[in-house]
C-alpha cells in the first residue's frame, strides 16, 4: 500500500468493506484522521461519507465506534470542566445524536429547562441546525439568551442549574470537516454528541435517532460511563427522533451504576394518560421564529397535549438520573406541574438574565 498518498491509504478501507473483509481499529483510526486532517485528501466530503455510511451498512460494532469518537476527540484535544455542585446533587448532561428521521419542534432544551425549575441541575451541550430549522444553540439566542465561553457558563450553571454549552468552538478542526455534511445517523451518532459535552456529567441522558439502543449502550460503557440513558422513538420503525416522544414505539436503556440494564420498549400512553400522536403533531414550524415559538409555548403552559406530554416525557428522564423522582411516571407528573406553573418559563427568564442577555427577544416571541 503507498504510504505517501493518503487518497491510498484511504482506499484500502474501502477494499475491505467491498468485500466484507475485516478492518482492523488502528486503520479505522488512521483512515478517519486522513480524511479530516490532511490536506491531500482528494474530494473529501465524498470519502467521508463514503468512509461512514459503509460502516453503518456494515455495522459498526461498539468497539469501531469508540475508535471514531476518540480519534475526533484527540484532533482538537477536548478539555472537560468537572463543576462543584452542592452536596448531593447530580450533574446531568443532555445531548442527541440529532439526524431526526421526523423533523420536529425543539423537545429537549425546553425539556432541560423543565427539569432545572424541578430541582435538577442540568448541562447541555449546544449547536446550531444542520438538518432541521433550529439547534439548541439557535433557540438560545432566538429568546435573547447570550451564550458565552465554558467558564462563565459553569457560573451560569450553579447560579441557575442550567448551562448551554456551544460545541462549534470545541472542536473546530474536526467541526470544519464534519459539521453540517451529514443528514442521516452515522456510526459517530452513537455516542459522539454527549462526549462533545466540555462538562464532566455525573449522568447522562442520550437520544438517538436509530433503533439499536443496545449499541449505543455498549458504547457508552466502553467509554466510561456508569450511569446514563439511552432513548429513542419512532412512529414507523424507519424514521427515529432522539428523544422520547408520544409515537407508537419508544425504547429506553438504562445504565445504573456501571451495569447494562435489557433495552425496553416503554408505552408511554401508560405514563401520559394520553393517545399516541402521529409524527404531524410534533413536526417543526414553518420558520426559525415559529419554531422556537413552539418550545417557549411549552414552558408557557399554553400546549397542551404532544408537545406537553413529549417536552414532560424527555424532562422526566432527567429527573430520573437526577435523582429527583425513581421513576419516569413520577417525573413525568413532576414535569407536567413544573410546565403549568409557569416555572420552566421562569426558568428560562432567569437563565436569559444571568447570561447578561435581554428578554425584549423573548418579549417578542411571546407577543407580551
Amino acid at each position: 500500500m503507498e504510504t505517501r498518498n493518503p487518497n491510498y491509504q484511504i482506499a484500502e478501507v474501502f477494499y475491505r468493506l467491498n468485500v466484507g473483509a475485516s478492518v482492523e481499529n488502528d486503520l479505522i483510526a488512521k483512515t478517519f484522521e486522513l480524511i479530516i486532517t490532511n490536506p491531500n485528501v482528494k474530494a473529501r466530503d465524498a470519502q467521508l461519507g463514503a468512509f461512514l455510511t459503509g460502516l453503518m451498512v456494515r455495522g459498526p460494532s461498539a468497539r469501531e465506534i469508540v475508535t471514531l469518537i476518540r480519534t475526533a476527540l484527540n484532533i482538537d484535544g477536548v478539555t472537560r470542566y468537572k463543576p462543584t455542585l452542592p452536596p448531593g446533587e447530580k450533574l446531568v448532561g443532555v445531548a442527541g445524536s440529532g439526524k431526526k428521521g421526523c423533523k420536529t419542534f425543539n423537545i429537549s432544551t425546553p425539556a432541560c429547562l423543565v427539569a432545572s425549575a424541578a430541582g435538577a441541575f442540568v448541562a447541555k451541550p449546544g449547536s446550531s441546525a444542520t438538518s432541521s430549522i433550529s439547534g439548541s444553540k439557535d433557540l438560545m439566542k432566538m429568546v435573547g439568551a447570550r451564550i458565552t465561553d465554558p467558564n462563565e457558563m459553569i457560573e451560569i450553571l450553579l447560579e441557575t442549574r442550567f448551562g448551554l454549552f456551544p460545541i462549534e468552538e470545541l472542536i473546530p478542526k474536526f467541526d470544519a470537516v464534519y459539521g453540517g455534511k451529514t443528514f442521516g445517523p452515522t456510526p459517530l451518532s452513537f455516542a459522539f454528541p454527549a462526549m462533545v459535552n466540555p462538562i464532566a456529567c455525573d449522568a447522562v441522558l442520550y437520544g438517538l435517532s436509530h433503533p439499536n439502543v443496545k449499541l449505543a449502550l455498549e458504547v457508552f460503557v466502553e467509554l466510561g460511563y456508569e450511569n446514563a440513558m439511552i432513548v429513542s422513538s419512532t412512529p414507523d420503525n424507519v424514521h427515529h427522533i432522539d428523544e422520547l416522544s408520544v409515537f407508537k414505539r419508544n425504547f429506553v436503556g438504562r445504565i445504573s451504576g456501571g451495569g447494562v440494564g435489557d433495552v425496553e420498549e416503554l408505552d408511554v400512553t401508560q405514563i401520559t394518560q394520553h393517545p399516541l400522536a402521529t409524527p404531524e403533531k410534533l413536526r417543526q414550524g414553518d420558520s426559525l421564529i415559529e419554531n422556537v415559538q413552539l418550545a417557549v409555548n411549552v414552558l408557557r403552559g399554553k400546549s397542551k397535549g404532544p408537545h406537553e406530554d413529549t417536552v414532560a416525557l424527555n424532562a422526566a428522564g432527567v429527573l430520573v438520573l437526577a435523582g429527583k423522582v425513581t421513576a419516569l411516571a413520577e417525573g413525568f407528573n413532576l414535569a407536567i406541574d413544573t410546565i403549568r406553573s409557569v416555572a420552566g418559563f421562569r426558568k428560562l427568564e432567569e437563565f436569559i438574565e444571568a447570561t447578561g442577555g435581554s428578554k425584549k427577544a423573548l418579549s417578542t416571541i411571546t407577543g407580551g
